[in-house]
């Protein structure tokens, strides 16, 4: 029981790591790349299904 929490612990905290990660990458771009990704919201809903795949990749 104590190993199945842990197992869920890591992944949890695996998924979190992902999401982080991607925040601080995206809060880092520069400002001219920031606002360009801004006018092409196609490329941010593909960035945003790859760390989405990546966190259900983690937990799977």
């Amino acid at each position: 029981m104590l190993e199945t929490l842990f197992s869920e612990l890591k992944d949890l905290l695996w998924g979190l790591g992902i999401v982080s990660f991607a925040i601080v990458g995206l809060l880092m771009l520069p400002k001219k790349l920031s606002n360009q990704l801004g006018q092409h919201p196609f490329i941010l809903t593909i960035m945003f299904f790859l760390i989405l795949y990546a966190v259900i990749r983690v937990f799977n």
